[in-house]
């Protein structure tokens, strides 16, 4: 069920000179979540910015009734919400969209994300490792700074393999180079991913070779979260039309996504 509420930022944990992970105490919010939702946050009056702002819950822990957030300043939004003082309460929607299916127990869960798009996974991990299965999680940055939470992931026993652009940390290259050498002679994966599009794109289409079933998060501008505003629409294959990434995504079959269509071609 959906709850607009207020959370308090009780804790900013520091990742690199540009992100940070948000804490929030909420009494409810996290009570119905699944992993691959996500909230809309609205900032204080005295930001100046009015309209709330997506982001995927990273991590929800029932114990702390508390969430959080993985938060990277690329603009005035985000960095107003990642310099927000401890104590701050913000407005909350949520949880909202769709979530990641678990695979079957005979498939390895194969997660590939690229930057930021790792922010839904972790949440994901530990449902995985409560079900005794281990994902393998292959990270891919520009350079070390931007692996985000790979202890987390490392620490509940998760496959973690990396990639860097600038190779200061894992393989130099694209983490799509590691998908394939994981993928060589094996089919019993299902893939997940979440990252820049031209990343999606491309283990989308590697997936399709193989016959593998894969899905995709994505990222989208939205103006309301409600599905009203219709500034996140994806086009899909099933009906050939253009549905909501806020109420009826983030997460989608991969194929399912006409990936060369407006209003984001490639």
């Amino acid at each position: 069920m959906k709850r607009d509420e207020r959370a308090v930022l009780f804790e900013r944990e520091v990742l690199s000179p540009d992100a940070c992970l948000l804490h929030f105490r909420s009494e409810s919010l996290f009570r119905s979540f699944l992993p691959g939702q996500f909230t809309m946050v609205r900032l204080p009056e005295t930001s100046g910015l009015l309209l709330r702002r997506p982001y995927s819950f990273c991590d929800v822990r029932a114990e702390h009734s508390s969430f959080s957030l993985l938060v990277k300043e690329v603009g005035e939004g985000t960095r107003a919400l990642a310099r927000l003082a401890i104590g701050t309460s913000v407005d909350c929607l949520g949880p909202l969209g769709s979530s990641f299916r678990p695979p079957p127990n005979d498939r390895t869960p194969l997660i590939v994300a690229g930057g930021v798009g790792i922010a839904p996974f972790l949440a994901f991990c530990r449902m995985l490792a409560r079900r005794g299965q281990r994902a393998i999680v292959l990270l891919g940055g520009r350079t070390s700074a931007d692996l985000y939470l790979r202890g987390e992931f490392l620490s509940l026993g998760m496959d973690v393999r990396s990639a860097t652009e600038d190779g200061s940390f894992g393989h130099e290259g694209l983490v799509t180079d590691v998908l394939a050498e994981v993928l060589n002679g094996k089919t019993s994966f299902e893939l997940y991913s979440c990252g820049p599009t031209p990343m999606l794109v491309r283990v989308a289409r590697m997936a399709r070779e193989r016959g593998l079933p894969h899905q995709v998060s994505l990222e989208r501008r939205m103006g309301c979260g409600m599905g009203c505003c219709l500034g996140c629409v994806v086009f899909v294959h099933s009906t050939n039309e253009y549905v909501r990434c806020c109420t009826e995504g983030p997460v989608y079959d991969a194929d399912e996504v006409a990936w060369e269509r407006d209003p984001y071609p490639l």
